[in-house]
C-alpha cells in the first residue's frame, strides 16, 4: 500500500458529477438546479452526467428538458430499470474529469456536502460519506466499546467508535461488507462518494444492484487504495428511488460473483526494457 503522502494534490481539479435517478418526484428539477448552482460556485470546469435508470414516470422527460437549458448537463437513459450498480457503471464509463463525484438526485444529499469530501481527497483515493442520522443505540455503544477494548488489548489494533446508526434496513449487506470483505467503513451504502478517476479502470463493477456500493470499496481496499469517510447531512427518502431496490437473494448472488471471480480490469504491465539497455545495466 502506497503512502498517502505520495498522492498528488487534486482537490482543485475539474469534476465529473454523476446523478442517479429513478422515478423522481416533483422536487427533481429543484434538486438538479441546486447541484448546478453549487458546482458553478466552485468556479472550475465540471460536467453533470444524469443517469435515468428506466423511469416509468416523467423523470426522463424532465431530465431532457433540463439538458436543453444547461449545456453542462448530459443525460443517459436506460430503457428499463437495471439497478443502482448498472446506473453507476454507465455513468462512470463516460466521466471525463480527474475527480468523479456520485450522488442521487432525489434530495437525500445536500450539494454543499461534497465540499467535505473535497477537503480529504488530497490524502486518499476515495472519500465516502457517512450519513449522520439516527443516534447510535445504547446497547450498540456498549457492544462497540467492548469490541474496541478487545481489539486493542488482544490484537493491539485501535478502532474508532461508531458515529452512525443506519437501522436494520440493508443490514445483511453491511454484515457482508464487514465480515466477508473486511471493510471497516461505517457506512458502505452511502452513494455520495468522491473518486480520483485514475483508480476507476481497476474497479470494474460486476453488480447491477445496490451491492455495487460494497463491491467498489471492497475492490479499492483490496488494491491498496486509501479510503476515507466524512460525516454528512442526510435526508432519507421514505421509499423507492434508485436506492430503494434491495432484494436479499440478489445481494448474496452478486456478493458470490465478486468473491468467486473478481474482475479488476486491465493490469498495466511495464514494457520489457530493450536488450541493449539491459546489457548496459549489467556492465556488458
Amino acid at each position: 500500500m502506497a503512502d498517502s503522502c505520495e498522492r498528488r494534490p487534486i482537490a482543485d481539479a475539474s469534476l465529473s458529477v454523476l446523478l442517479l435517478a429513478f422515478n423522481e418526484g416533483p422536487t427533481f428539477e429543484e434538486v438538479v438546479t441546486a447541484w448546478i448552482a453549487a458546482l458553478n460556485a466552485l468556479q472550475r470546469e465540471y460536467e453533470i452526467i444524469l443517469v435515468d435508470d428506466g423511469s416509468t414516470n416523467q423523470t426522463a422527460a424532465w431530465a431532457d428538458a433540463l439538458a436543453g437549458r444547461y449545456p453542462r448537463l448530459r443525460i443517459l437513459h436506460h430503457e428499463s430499470r437495471r439497478g443502482l450498480g448498472a446506473a453507476l457503471r454507465s455513468g462512470l464509463a463516460v466521466a471525463q474529469h480527474p475527480l468523479v463525484l456520485t450522488a442521487t438526485c432525489d434530495g437525500q444529499y445536500e450539494p454543499a456536502a461534497f465540499r467535505q469530501l473535497l477537503d480529504l481527497i488530497n490524502q486518499v483515493d476515495l472519500v465516502t460519506g457517512i450519513r449522520v442520522g439516527q443516534p447510535v443505540p445504547w446497547w450498540l455503544r456498549v457492544l462497540g466499546a467492548m469490541h474496541r477494548l478487545i481489539a486493542r488489548v488482544v490484537f493491539g489494533v485501535p478502532l474508532e467508535p461508531r458515529v452512525v446508526w443506519l437501522g436494520w434496513a440493508n443490514f445483511p449487506r453491511r454484515l457482508l461488507a464487514r465480515w466477508v470483505f473486511g471493510l471497516r467503513l461505517q457506512d458502505v451504502d452511502c452513494v455520495l462518494r468522491l473518486y480520483r478517476r485514475e483508480i476507476l479502470p481497476r474497479l470494474v463493477l460486476q453488480s447491477d444492484g445496490p451491492f455495487a456500493q460494497v463491491e467498489i470499496v471492497a475492490k479499492a481496499n483490496f488494491l491498496g487504495c486509501w479510503l476515507a469517510e466524512a460525516p454528512i447531512a442526510y435526508h432519507p427518502r421514505a421509499q423507492g428511488g434508485i436506492t430503494g431496490q434491495d432484494v436479499a437473494p440478489r445481494t448474496f448472488v452478486e456478493a458470490w460473483r465478486v468473491l468467486n471471480a473478481p474482475n479488476f480490469g486491465p493490469v498495466k504491465v511495464s514494457p520489457t526494457p530493450p536488450l541493449a539497455a539491459s546489457r548496459s545495466l549489467n556492465g556488458e
